[in-house]
């Protein structure tokens, strides 16, 4: 009786580790991609407000914003990447994009 109440419980922490195991994985998968589609928008001649718009929309990324000598930057990452995928946007001193990627 006790072997059989050890094995059933050994399934269940199993299947609850494969459980999530699958749901982190999808949510790696939609913050990938919440980082590409959206660094995707941010064209040349886009505003900055435009971009922050888009980024507050955002369900699975943060953004910093630093000023720079010559206008300022965002970084747009996720936090489920762990610093290995970001969307560098630089602007202009007029707050204007004038380069973006997925780095």
């Amino acid at each position: 009786m006790q072997a059989m109440k050890r094995s059933i419980l050994a399934d269940i922490i199993a299947i609850a580790a494969i459980a999530i195991l699958v749901a982190f994985t999808f949510y790696w998968i939609e913050a990938r991609r919440e980082v590409i589609v959206l660094c995707d928008n941010f064209q040349p001649g886009v505003s900055k407000k435009s971009v922050e718009r888009q980024l507050n929309t955002a369900e699975l990324m943060l953004y910093d914003t630093q000023f720079v000598a010559n206008g300022s930057r965002i970084n747009a990452y996720s936090p489920l990447h762990m610093g290995m995928m970001s969307c560098r946007i630089e602007f202009n001193k007029q707050d204007i994009v004038v380069f973006s990627a997925v780095e």
